[in-house]
């Protein structure tokens, strides 16, 4: 629940207002810029808000529950602050950005409407595009390694260590631990988990089996 001080409510109560869209982003490098969709710049904590940027976008989508709020950012490329250069290098990609709904006649007036972080940033005729995601899209992430049968190394990356002048390299490998056994002698750089149990294994019956030492795990590679 948004609170409003006694001036931004009156300013609304009011219904004619001097309410503008502020944005603050933060890049990864930790470098700060400020945007407005006002008419001239605005200085708020030291941070000058840019005018004429174009920077901004459609209202903010969102929902109940945790589907992830997102909206799509557009602006001009300066050469001061948007460079070519920077959004090739990807530096704005994954900036933290916080919306701002601001009095322009007095702009320590002001209330935080929602926080995000740019997703993939793109140039298109002069400009970029951006797509702003909410805070719940980072529940979608995978994160850390997932366990799995099967290496998840790419073949001839520093964590596989095979190189593209063994005899094998161009058969190619498909995760297996076989594969990695037999085609590249390669056992012990293998990232995946052959002998870890499947569901069939935990669901087994006591009975279903007269053979129980554990040596049809990881059979078929």
């Amino acid at each position: 629940m948004l609170t409003l001080s006694p001036h931004f409510q009156a300013a609304l109560d009011s219904g004619v207002t001097t309410l503008c869209w502020g944005w603050r982003v933060e890049r990864r490098d930790g470098q700060v810029f400020g945007f407005t969709d006002h008419d001239r710049d605005l200085l708020i904590d030291g941070l000058i808000y840019r005018a004429g940027s174009g920077f901004g976008g459609a209202d903010l989508e969102t929902a109940e529950g945790l589907a992830p709020g997102q909206a799509d950012l557009a602006g001009a490329l300066d050469a001061d602050v948007l460079s070519e250069a920077d959004l090739k290098d990807g530096l704005w990609s994954g900036a933290r950005v916080e919306l701002w709904r601001l009095d322009w006649s007095s702009p320590d007036e002001r209330v935080h409407i929602a926080s995000g972080e740019l997703g993939e940033v793109r140039r298109r005729d002069g400009r970029f595009e951006a797509q702003w995601l909410g805070p719940a899209h980072r529940l979608e992430r995978t994160t850390g390694r997932v366990f799995s049968r099967r290496c998840d190394a790419v073949l001839g990356d520093a964590r596989c260590g095979v190189t593209a002048s063994h005899p094998g390299f161009s058969s190619g490998c498909d995760g297996a631990f076989s594969t990695c056994r037999d085609r590249f002698g390669n056992s012990l750089q293998f990232r995946g988990f052959p002998y870890m149990i499947g569901n069939d294994v935990l669901i087994a019956a006591p009975q279903s089996e007269t053979r129980r030492d554990g040596s049809s795990r990881g059979l078929g590679g």
